[in-house]
């Protein structure tokens, strides 16, 4: 692989990264707004105007838990694979140096 397909596959991995880091965040919100919304509830859980029984609620919070391992492991590829590239490259300009460390700050 050249240089620049490297620096290529970086940068795509830089953005897939980021778009997981906003799917993330999005999924831990509407997790911790099922465990709030199943603690405080007496046998019927309103979920975003439908309404669950606290064991379907329960189920979908361990279903949104099996999402989130699955994304820290897709991450976790990513990142390994994004340093397995990056420790292919030599004499790196300033740009491309600048390309790692955004990269390396995922």
């Amino acid at each position: 692989m050249t240089k620049e397909q490297t620096l290529m596959v970086l940068q795509v991995l830089k953005r897939k990264l980021q778009g997981l880091r906003i799917f993330r965040v999005i999924e831990e919100l509407f997790s911790l707004y099922i465990i709030i919304k199943v603690f405080t509830a007496d046998s019927q859980v309103n979920l975003l105007g439908v309404n669950f029984t606290e064991g379907r609620a329960i189920e979908l919070m361990v279903l949104l838990l099996v999402i989130e391992f699955c994304l820290t492991r897709i991450q976790t590829n990513y990142k390994q694979v994004g340093q397995q590239l990056i420790e292919t490259l030599k004499d790196l300009t300033e740009q491309e140096k600048q390309l790692v460390q955004q990269f390396k700050r995922y």
